[in-house]
């Protein structure tokens, strides 16, 4: 059956849930991704189931029909094609309720971004480990592991989730936890989209009124860089204070950059009312032209990304470009990744080698406006050796994932900036496959199209989850009709 006649399907069935282009809501609901070159693909139509059953029935459909279809939920990946399709795009946008249930645990739909799940906790007193910035979707980010505030003491978010809410592509609708279908429970936390459509989450939360920690930005010069690579790879190594958060970004845009050197935006917290943590004493001694940190709610740090309390005025603007560029879903982005072993040199040399590939691109030619960015992710002892799909066994040692990102603003710059990044991408890996330290697995939620997810992982990981794949998706809709990270 064409897509055509799929969608007159669903919206005899569902009439107030498809939409069609060019009507109000397809085209509200059509902007909401990260990266508009998503946006500028065009379903035949949007699909915004508002109950589990609903969901559950449409997916039978789509199933029955063979029709390809892509699902949303905070619409942040940024790969291209992976959270939309010119065919049938499922929107969880209506799915959007949030409850306590059994007292301490918040149950909240797919369709919720983390600003959303904080607003309602925080007038409780309640913290989860959610997503480090407000307008991120709940349901990518916990599917494919999630890194919160929280990542040295629990690990992958998904570690928290203590229920699924999952419509089958055969129309049942089922829970998975630790009583109820238990290797989807386990699948599901990480596994990705790979065994059904999660329609809710339940958490477990943790009274933290308030806690610590801000963004302070530097000037990346080298002997800047250096210190904070030093301080970066320490937090990993030998005894970890599991209150601690750092999440390291640069970044350069020459109209911002005018020294030349790119930026750094250290982005710290502390799950306790300490000031300048000694677990974080590393960062706080690098010299900075703003300190933002601070006492503060979960709420209130993912609200950085949207505004920042105290910035002078000199900063502000450099803050705020930034962000614009990092995290509105009016322009385009990409990412890259790649993950390692090593030291601070190492790290050091990938920094330097980056910024001057991307400043002889000619990306910043192509399009003035564009940002170059790259990112770390400190794997520490809790995310590399849990317990979660995603960790590497137990034995594992910590390491680092590396994240390239662009932005841009040119619709006709969108291939070659893509072929940059491609090309960068391959010679920082080989940078770190000379040295002896490349590491095969790359998380998902700052992966693109060309690097190594699931397919890093363990024989054993990995042949466990096309198990539990085959039971609960024996016909392999979502491997076959559904975009994104395949198993493999």
């Amino acid at each position: 059956m064409g897509d055509i006649t799929t969608t007159e399907t669903l919206a005899q069935q569902f009439p107030n849930t498809v939409l069609k282009p060019g009507s109000p809501r397809y085209e509200e609901e059509n902007s909401k991704f990260w990266n508009r070159d998503n946006a500028d693909i065009r379903p035949s139509a949007i699909v915004t189931p508002s109950s589990v059953q609903e969901t559950a029935s449409i997916v039978k459909i789509l199933s029955d029909t063979e029709t390809d279809f892509a699902i949303r939920s905070g619409g942040y990946m940024p790969v291209p094609g992976h959270n939309t399709s010119s065919s049938i795009l499922i929107s969880t946008t209506c799915l959007n309720s949030i409850e306590l249930v059994q007292g301490n645990l918040v149950k909240f739909g797919a369709g919720n971004q983390w600003g959303s799940v904080y607003d309602f906790l925080e007038p409780r007193g309640l913290v989860v480990p959610g997503g480090r910035s407000r307008p991120v979707g709940v349901g990518g980010f916990l599917l494919h592991g999630g890194v919160s505030h929280f990542y040295a003491e629990v690990g992958w978010a998904c570690e928290a989730v203590v229920e699924f809410e999952v419509a089958l592509a055969t129309g049942e609708v089922v829970v998975a936890n630790e009583k109820e279908n238990k290797e989807l429970y386990w699948a599901l936390k990480g596994g990705g989209k790979n065994f059904g459509i999660v329609t809710a989450f339940t958490m477990k939360t943790r009274e933290l009124p308030k806690m610590w920690g801000g963004v302070r930005v530097a000037v990346g010069t080298h002997e800047t860089a250096g210190k904070v690579f030093e301080a970066m790879h320490d937090g990993i190594q030998g005894v970890v204070d599991e209150k601690a958060h750092v999440e390291v970004i640069s970044f350069f845009v020459p109209q911002m950059c005018q020294s030349g050197d790119p930026m750094f935006a250290l982005c710290l917290a502390y799950a306790g009312e300490v000031e300048r943590p000694q677990a974080l004493k590393g960062f706080l001694e690098v010299e900075a032209v703003h300190d933002g940190t601070r006492t503060a709610t979960q709420r209130e740090l993912a609200d950085d990304d949207k505004q920042n309390i105290g910035y002078d005025k000199r900063w502000v603007s450099v803050l705020e470009g930034m962000r614009s560029h990092m995290l509105t879903h009016k322009i385009r982005g990409l990412f890259r990744a790649f993950s390692y072993h090593g030291g601070p040199q190492l790290t050091l040399d990938i920094y330097s080698e980056y910024y001057t590939l991307a400043k002889q691109s000619g990306m910043f030619e192509e399009d003035p406006g564009a940002m170059a960015a790259l990112l770390w992710l400190p794997a520490g002892p809790k995310l590399s050796s849990g317990t979660s799909v995603i960790s590497l066994g137990e034995e594992a040692e910590p390491y680092l994932s590396c994240n390239i990102c662009f932005r841009w603003e040119r619709p006709e710059a969108s291939k070659k900036m893509h072929a940059i990044a491609d090309a960068i991408a391959e010679k920082l890996k080989k940078k770190v496959q000379d040295a002896g330290a490349f590491i095969p697995f790359t998380y998902a939620n700052i992966a693109g199209v060309e690097d190594t997810t699931f397919q890093g992982l363990p024989n054993k990981t990995k042949k466990r989850l096309r198990e539990v794949a085959a039971r609960y998706d024996p016909q392999g809709v979502f491997q076959k009709q559904v975009p994104g990270f395949n198993l493999v």
